[in-house]
């Protein structure tokens, strides 16, 4: 009964918990809360309203995980005392709130576990190459765990022109664009287009739609709570998009170049983007008049995780199939150190 939702309420919410079982993906079986101990233990999730919340704590039975109450417009809230008692995770009004009823039932479904580590990837300028790391950090993460490359740079090219899965089919963000608790890790991990372990989601081209914050968190949660690695493009741009995804990842990442230019552009983007925060910095050389990768880090005010040098053939690789991270390459080194903080850091 691992997919059964158990329905203890009366015939008024049989239509309405109908949908939503429906729509998180259960079979609705409707039992007797005065003899349901074997169903109780068994069914996934339970949702009972106030008649049967009152029977069941007069059972005795054991408190449970993915237990819900349910009541009518206008209640008063007593039920939901008996819920407490029992343990429930949630008290809905239907058919109002049938929408935060689904999300909290797909949540059941999803597999309890540490969430996975996330990263956030920002450019401190236009060209600093935050895209092309993004897209290195997540191969290299998806060697030893499965990875989503999510790309919320509105600005950019895309990170599935990148790695060479433009032509795939799959999930863009104007295909979930509007959801949010509802949306499964797991589910979101097959409909994405993959390429080498690495789950791209980004825009579809010729959509200018804005990105809704909530849907963003939300598949940034769910991808995190089935077990993904989570890489984030956050592009430049200040908002409460980049602000959600800075306050929820494990480390932030800020790539700039070694140029007097670029450190008073990346002084402008933290000021702008992380004030509060503690991102580290990446120095992308060559530098001209010989800043190292130190002073340009004691100059945009950040600690420094670590300096490379460009790497001949790339930008051909890419327009060729796509990024490549080649062993004991500087990107690849580079990647790799980006990965193992992540690793250290995650919650």
């Amino acid at each position: 009964m691992s997919d059964v939702l158990l329905v203890l309420a009366g015939d008024e919410f049989h239509d309405d918990l109908a949908r939503c079982s429906a729509a998180a993906g259960y079979t609705m079986v409707v039992g007797d809360a005065a003899r349901c101990r074997h169903q109780w233990l068994r069914a996934a999730a339970v949702v009972a309203d106030a008649a049967a919340l009152h029977v069941l704590r007069d059972l005795g039975l054991p408190r449970r995980t993915g237990l819900f109450a349910v009541a009518p417009p206008g209640d008063d809230g007593v039920p939901w005392r008996a819920g407490l008692v029992l343990g429930a995770d949630g008290g809905f009004v239907l058919p109002d709130e049938e929408g935060a009823l689904v999300a909290a039932l797909t949540r059941v479904r999803e597999p309890r576990r540490h969430p996975a580590g996330a990263l956030a990837v920002i450019g401190g300028h236009g060209g600093a190459g935050a895209s092309t790391l993004a897209a290195a950090v997540a191969l290299v993460a998806a060697r030893s765990s499965p990875t989503l490359l999510m790309d919320v740079d509105q600005a950019g090219a895309g990170a599935d022109l990148l790695l060479g899965v433009e032509a795939e089919s799959g999930l863009r963000w104007p295909d979930v664009n509007g959801e949010t608790g509802a949306i499964g890790g797991a589910a979101l991990r097959a409909a994405v287009p993959r390429t080498r372990g690495v789950g791209v989601l980004c825009g579809a081209r010729g959509d200018p739609s804005p990105l809704r914050p909530e849907t963003v968190l939300a598949v940034l949660d769910a991808s995190r709570g089935a077990g993904d690695v989570v890489i984030a493009d956050v592009g430049r741009e200040p908002g409460p998009v980049a602000a959600g995804i800075v306050d929820s990842v494990d480390l932030i990442v800020v790539v700039t170049t070694a140029t007097v230019p670029a450190v008073a552009a990346t002084r402008r983007t933290v000021a702008r983007m992380l004030d509060g925060r503690e991102p580290v910095l990446l120095v992308r050389g060559p530098s001209p008049s010989g800043l190292r990768g130190r002073q340009v880090a004691d100059a945009v005010g950040l600690p420094l995780l670590g300096q490379y040098r460009p790497e001949g053939g790339l930008a051909a690789r890419c327009e060729s199939g796509g990024l490549t991270v080649r062993r004991f390459s500087p990107l690849t080194r580079i990647a790799e150190t980006v990965c193992a903080r992540v690793g250290s850091g995650a919650r």
